[in-house]
């Protein structure tokens, strides 16, 4: 029988392999509990020390633009305080910048030198690596590994800066049947098609609010941006049926509550133009790093629309024929151009206003409006004030008219006046707030209406709205008396030259209805609460020409062949120029039942009452205080 050797005795070895292989794991684990924990307390200790960097540099109003540019130097102090000393192995880098919140919630840093919202700071340091890593290195060329970097990064800043808002309202407040018409002429000529919405469909856009924050992630989905890169959002092209298109979007959240609303904006779609000429900035102002939640703000949906008309309309001149039945009148024309179209909406921190204006503007327009008038009233009730003398002129005037054998003459009245209205820009900004509590607040805004250019005569349309020529008026001529000069016997004459017989002709060039005005809001509304609103105007720029007529000229033509008739309208010249304060009225009296309505129905319908400014103002004062860490 065979046996198996010693048995046990073969086994003896064993135990001490297997103790020998459970001890190096147990050491090998333990070092790497030593190092994970090392390294995971210099991390720590790295991370405080940049913790308290960021805080204090935010705390110190530190900068990293001249003159101050103390950013740096602040971060520098407060690692030393710490026990930081800065060498070779040990640095602190610091950067300005401003705070994105992105549509996922998550907050990012962005570098900016001149923005100073939150501070960044970024602490490293050089340690000895793991044992491990420093044996291997120890049996390497590369002495790399003996040493691994560290680094902590911690951004600082204030808890949220205050916000404002200012907003443009329309002030069509409300739409009548005649106004509608207007608006469906007006708004369908400006985008070159034909609208036919009701008074009670004009009146639903314009109580309908839309919520600023919702109308710009439904426009990134529609444009294809990634939503909450507002800044790039506002810069894209866009046409007026995309900027719709977002409105129909947003209301379709709510269901059927405004379907009506949706409908007439296809309805205004469907004539929008389709060449992509649109940039949101244009009528909406976001100052760089504002946070998402400061965007939570209404917008008339109304101004939307006018804001996508006017901007579509930017370069060229149209024609609109605003319906009879609305304003009575006859032989009626009209043409206008949008030199800037409406600013609707500006939104920021008031803290930035030096260097960032916190900005809203109406529109400014040009328009000629062309009317076809009863002359000789006007010419009779000019010529009224002098009843005597008017009499003298006539017969005159029959006693000289006619054709002698070299010379013929007559009678030429204008046929057609034209006005022309150039008004700028209403605006305001704010000057200064205060948030002493959320309850005890303040926004201050500089208002300015629109000057106002008036002129009445006759213009060259071509001249009017071109941007290289400067804009005159020639007069209107209330009588001109011309000549031609004939062969004997026979209907061969000259061109006929005016007023060569003599004549009187008027003109207006005014400027009128220029203001500023300081109003301080006292606890504005917050951000997502309806606007409090302040406006101040001036309307009814004609009738109010007799206040302001210094610009009215009345021009008497001698006559280049010296007659009677030259002598009397001499003489009757320097009577009417002694009634200048009179014939203002008649004047204005005339012309301002004629035009005053066409004028106020057109430019309300583009959102402009002239001379008008009505602003809506919110205020959000955030919690200041302390300084935090936001990432």
């Amino acid at each position: 029988m065979f046996g198996h050797g010693l048995g046990p005795a073969r086994q003896r070895g064993a135990i001490g392999l297997l103790s020998a292989g459970t001890l190096s794991l147990a050491l090998l684990l333990l070092v790497l509990v030593v190092d994970s924990g090392r390294l995971h307390l210099e991390k720590r200790k790295l991370q405080r020390v940049a913790d308290t960097a960021a805080l204090e540099v935010v705390s110190r109003g530190g900068k990293c633009i001249a003159p101050t540019n103390n950013a740096a130097l602040f971060a520098r102090e407060s690692v030393a305080r710490n026990d930081f000393a800065l060498n070779a192995d040990r640095s602190v880098a610091t950067a300005c910048g401003t705070l994105l919140t992105g549509a996922d919630a998550v907050r990012t840093f962005t570098a900016d030198p001149t923005r100073a919202d939150a501070i960044q700071v970024i602490a490293t340091h050089r340690v000895p690596a793991s044992i491990a890593g420093g044996v291997l290195a120890l049996f390497s060329k590369d002495k790399s590994g003996l040493t691994t970097q560290l680094s902590a990064t911690a951004v600082a800043a204030t808890p949220l800066p205050p916000v404002a808002s200012l907003t443009v309202r329309s002030t069509l407040l409300t739409v009548d049947s005649s106004k509608s018409d207007a608006l469906n002429a007006l708004i369908g000529g400006l985008l070159g098609g034909a609208l036919k919405i009701n008074a009670v469909g004009w009146q639903g856009i314009l109580n309908t609010d839309i919520s600023l924050l919702k109308y710009l992630d439904a426009l990134a989905v529609e444009l294809k941006v990634t939503v909450g890169d507002y800044d790039r959002l506002l810069k894209t092209n866009a046409s007026v049926g995309e900027l719709l298109q977002a409105a129909i979007n947003v209301l379709q959240e709510s269901g059927s509550l405004f379907s009506a609303q949706i409908n007439n904006l296809k309805a205004i779609q469907l004539i929008a133009p389709g060449t992509k000429i649109l940039t949101l900035n244009d009528l909406i102002t976001i100052q760089n790093g504002t946070d998402k939640a400061a965007l939570d703000v209404n917008l008339q949906l109304f101004n939307l629309i006018q804001g996508f008309v006017q901007l579509s309309n930017k370069k060229s001149a149209i024609d609109v024929e605003l319906p009879i039945n609305v304003l009575g009148l006859v032989g009626v024309t009209i043409k206008t151009k949008v030199i800037e179209p409406a600013q609707i909406s500006a939104i920021g921190n008031p803290q930035l206003i030096q260097d960032e204006p916190i900005f809203v503007r109406t529109a400014q327009v040009r328009t000629l409006v062309s009317v076809k008038l009863n002359i000789v009233g006007l010419v009779n009730g000019i010529l009224g004030l002098v009843p005597t003398l008017l009499d003298v002129v006539l017969n005159l005037l029959h006693l000289v008219l006619g054709t002698d054998c070299c010379i013929k003459r007559d009678i030429f009245i204008g046929q057609k006046l034209d006005l022309v209205l150039e008004a700028a820009s209403g605006s305001a900004t704010v000057t200064g707030f205060s948030c002493d509590t959320p309850e005890k607040k303040t926004l201050s805004v500089l208002g300015t209406t629109s000057a106002v250019r008036l002129m009445v005569g006759q213009i060259d349309p071509a001249q009017l709205f071109s941007s290289k020529k400067l804009l005159t008026v020639d007069e209107y001529p209330l009588l001109d008396v011309g000549t031609q000069k004939c062969k004997p016997f026979s209907s061969d004459c000259t061109n006929r030259q005016a007023y060569a017989g003599g004549g009187i002709g008027i003109k207006i060039d005014a400027d009128v209805l220029k203001t500023e005005r300081t109003y301080r809001f006292e606890a504005p509304p917050p951000i997502n609460k309806p606007p409090a609103y302040y406006s101040f105007s001036g309307n009814n720029v004609v009738g109010s020409l007799t206040y302001a007529l210094k610009g009215i000229q009345l021009i008497h033509h001698e006559a280049i062949l010296g007659n009677l008739l030259d002598a009397v309208f001499g003489l009757l010249l320097g009577v009417v120029n002694t009634l200048l304060g009179v014939l203002a009225t008649v004047v204005s009296d005339l012309l301002s039942p004629l035009l005053d309505p066409l004028l106020n129905s057109l430019l309300a319908g583009l959102g402009i009452d002239v001379a008008k400014v009505e602003i809506g103002a919110n205020l959000s004062c955030n919690p200041g205080g302390r300084a935090v860490l936001v990432i």
